[in-house]
C-alpha cells in the first residue's frame, strides 16, 4: 500500500495511473470479469490484459465506472479532488484541466453518480463520521433552480416541519450548493449532495479507497446522466 502511495504522489501521465489502477483493480491477482479465469497475458503496446481462458483483452478500466476513459490523468485528478477542502464550479474544473465546459459537466456528474455508489455501499473499513439526514427538496428552494429538462413536475407539498437539526443541516448544504455553485438544478441536485456527503468526510476517506471503487463500479454513460432525475427527498450525510 504505501508503494502505491509513494506512485500516486509522483505520477505524471495517464500511464502512471493506469498502473495504479491495475494494482488496484487486481491487488488479489487477475480475474476475468467474463469467464473468472485468473490467468492473463499482458498486451503491447495497448496496455491490456488478455485473459488465457477466453481471449478477452481487458484494460485497467474495463467494465468500470472509467469504462472508455481515456485521459486517465484527468478522470483520477478529479476524482481525487473530491476529498479536497474546497469543491471547484464546473468553470473551474474546465480551467483547472483544460476540458471544455460541456465535457467536464459530464465528467464531473459521472463521478458525482459513482460518489452515490461508493457512498452507499461504505466499503471496509470505512465509517462516516457524521449522520444521514433526508431533507424535502422544498428545504433547499433557495438553492434549486426547478426549470429543469426532464423534471417538470411540480414538487409535492410537505405538511409536516423540518426538525431544527433538519433547519441546521439545510443552512450548511444551502452554503455548499450557493457558495460554490451559485445553485443547482433540483433535477440533479442529489448528486450534488453526494459530492457534499463525502468532502464532509473527507477525513476518514483513503484516496487508494476511493480510487479503488472507481475501478469496481458500473460504467456510467451520457445517456445515464441525461436521463437522471433526483428524488424529491435528498440523502446526505451531516
Amino acid at each position: 500500500m504505501d508503494d502505491l502511495y509513494s506512485l500516486l504522489e509522483s505520477a505524471e501521465s495517464s500511464d502512471d495511473y493506469r498502473q495504479i489502477l491495475e494494482h488496484l483493480r487486481w491487488a488479489r491477482g487477475f480475474c476475468c470479469y467474463r469467464c473468472g479465469q485468473g490467468e492473463a497475458y499482458r498486451c503491447q503496446p495497448r496496455q491490456l490484459m488478455q485473459c488465457k481462458g477466453c481471449g478477452l483483452q481487458i484494460s485497467a478500466t474495463s467494465g468500470t465506472v472509467l469504462h472508455g476513459v481515456r485521459d486517465l490523468k484527468t478522470w483520477v485528478e478529479a476524482i481525487l479532488s473530491m476529498l479536497d477542502e474546497d469543491s471547484m464550479s464546473t468553470v473551474s474544473v474546465s480551467v483547472l484541466f483544460h476540458r471544455g465546459y460541456v465535457t467536464s459537466w459530464f465528467m464531473m456528474q459521472k463521478i458525482r453518480i459513482g460518489l452515490g455508489e461508493f457512498l452507499h455501499c461504505r466499503p471496509e473499513p470505512i465509517e462516516l463520521s457524521s449522520q444521514s439526514v433526508d431533507l424535502h427538496c422544498s428545504a433547499l428552494d433557495q438553492a434549486l433552480f426547478k426549470a429543469s429538462s426532464g423534471d417538470t413536475q411540480a414538487i409535492p407539498d410537505i405538511s409536516s416541519p423540518i426538525s431544527s437539526a433538519g433547519i441546521e443541516a439545510a443552512r450548511w448544504i444551502l452554503a455548499f450548493l450557493l457558495g460554490t455553485f451559485n445553485g443547482v438544478s433540483r433535477k440533479y441536485s442529489q448528486l450534488y449532495a453526494f459530492e457534499y456527503s463525502l468532502r464532509k468526510n473527507r477525513a476518514r476517506i483513503e484516496p487508494l479507497a476511493l480510487l479503488s471503487f472507481f475501478v469496481r463500479g458500473s460504467p456510467t454513460d451520457r445517456e445515464q446522466v441525461v436521463r437522471y432525475v433526483s428524488p424529491y427527498i435528498i440523502r446526505f450525510e451531516h
